[in-house]
């Protein structure tokens, strides 16, 4: 989005950004995904309680509903469809709405649609899909709030805490797994059905997972 009146306030396309993240999707982008612009394995599921960059309000917030958004890429969250060398977007001609919509000199555009008819997992996936039932139960066992929650007091000491911790992780863990596994997708798709891994979460938290044989221990960072 552009003012070509005046040049102070035209895109300089400097990637500023794609590098603070890729686009959150919404039903006018549902052809991207059907005609296969955007892979699901592109997509990756933000769920309710994790603690997210929001655009609008440029500040790190708490998620109250789900959003799909489009990966980062390089273990960051500049948008794989970025390139850093070109300064470019590989699906410029076909981009997501809130990247038309997108103009860090002027939000109120990306602001008014932000949180509006937002995509979700339901959404995308046909009615009755067998990995729906079991995308709910991944949500109310590993839910962020409840891992936050949990993971708040296994730092404090609390022992029974960092069992159900180490419980919640591990079903995290064997869910992808097996879904990968038995349905011989590429493993890639589990962020879009279940999101980010738990342990990836737990990071945020300065909380580092290690896998031991069949289990997990944690590594509390101190005075975090």
């Amino acid at each position: 989005m552009q003012n070509t009146n005046d040049n102070n306030l035209q895109c300089k396309r400097c990637g500023a950004c794609c590098r603070k993240g890729g686009p959150a999707l919404h039903e006018e982008d549902m052809p991207l995904v059907q005609d296969g612009t955007i892979q699901l394995s592109d997509i990756v599921t933000l769920r309710p309680g994790e603690r997210v960059y929001n655009q609008p309000a440029q500040s790190i917030l708490p998620l109250e509903t789900e959003i799909l958004k489009i990966k980062g890429r390089d273990n960051g969250w500049t948008c794989i469809n970025f390139s850093p060398d070109g300064q470019n977007c590989g699906i410029y001609e076909t981009r997501p709405l809130e990247c038309e919509l997108l103009f860090c000199l002027e939000p109120e555009a990306l602001s008014a649609v932000y949180d509006k008819t937002r995509l979700t997992r339901a959404s995308l996936l046909p009615e009755n899909h067998p990995l729906l039932e079991l995308i709910e139960e991944h949500d109310k066992q590993c839910s962020p709030i409840l891992m936050e929650e949990t993971a708040k007091k296994a730092r404090e000491g609390d022992d029974e805490a960092g069992v159900k911790l180490k419980e919640i992780v591990l079903f995290d863990m064997e869910v992808r797994r097996l879904v990968a596994e038995k349905s011989g997708t590429n493993a890639d798709i589990t962020e879009f059905l279940f999101g980010r891994p738990l342990r990836v979460l737990l990071g945020t938290m300065n909380i580092k997972v290690y896998e031991k044989g069949d289990s997990v221990r944690f590594s509390f960072a101190q005075g975090a």
